[in-house]
């Protein structure tokens, strides 16, 4: 048999199954040639269409064909990605509920039912503590919605141009819960409680030593029942002004 060239149809078809040039196919038969002496080119691009998991076979010579050695070739191994799955987010607890359109306060009721989710307790705990004392004085404005200073000084320091501390506002309601009228026990028994957390809160706001270990420490102080109460007098402020 005549030692034929590479056929040209055989190298349009190795470029078009491999992807590869001319040029490159080429340099790899002549590669792989060297490995299988006297054999002719055309049996030889077979072998290279088969280690690239194809076949050119139609294209040979009876003999051609004869030539080609019975060569298994280990298939390409097919690496399957594996896609990570998307982790399940952690269903956060509703640890505190308020309801309110306030963008600032929900904010803040969102960030202590995450802490107390995650388990940071102590950053929960006087998170609370922020929020009563807000609210608390949140209660005075409805209440003393006049601007005059008498109303202003009952949690407001004209002169240091700030808030007063949160205990000087818990003095300052007891002594109006007079005028709170029927409202009077809700809003002692409100006073009561706030102040056992403010104490509590003030502790582990000011002292290395008082860190909240787990979820019985804080639940026990019934946070959410003093929220109750604010929300219940804040209502009732709120009707007495539209049926005075």
């Amino acid at each position: 048999m005549k030692n034929r060239k590479l056929e040209k149809k055989i190298l349009e078809k190795l470029m078009k199954k491999t992807g590869r040039k001319e040029k490159t196919i080429r340099k790899d038969l002549a590669i792989l040639r060297s490995n299988f002496s006297g054999l002719p080119i055309n049996s030889v691009a077979q072998i290279y269409a088969k280690k690239n998991n194809t076949t050119i076979h139609t294209l040979l010579t009876s003999e051609e064909k004869n030539k080609v050695p019975n060569l298994e070739f280990e298939k390409p191994i097919k690496i399957k990605q594996s896609i990570p799955s998307k982790k399940t987010e952690k269903k956060i607890i509703q640890y505190l509920k308020y309801d309110t359109t306030d963008t600032f306060i929900k904010a803040h009721i969102d960030e202590i039912n995450k802490a107390y989710t995650f388990h940071c307790y102590t950053a929960a705990f006087i998170l609370c503590r922020k929020i009563i004392e807000n609210l608390l004085t949140d209660i005075i404005r409805k209440k003393y919605p006049k601007m005059d200073k008498s109303h202003l000084e009952i949690y407001f320091d004209t002169s240091q141009g700030r808030t007063k501390d949160f205990s000087i506002i818990i003095k300052n309601l007891r002594q109006r819960s007079l005028e709170f009228g029927p409202d009077r026990t809700l809003l002692e028994r409100l006073l009561n409680k706030a102040s056992q957390f403010k104490d509590d809160a003030n502790d582990k706001t000011h002292s290395w030593y008082h860190i909240v270990r787990n979820s019985k420490e804080l639940d026990e102080k019934n946070v959410q029942d003093i929220i109750n109460m604010i929300k219940t007098l804040e209502t009732n402020i709120e009707q007495q002004k539209s049926n005075p």
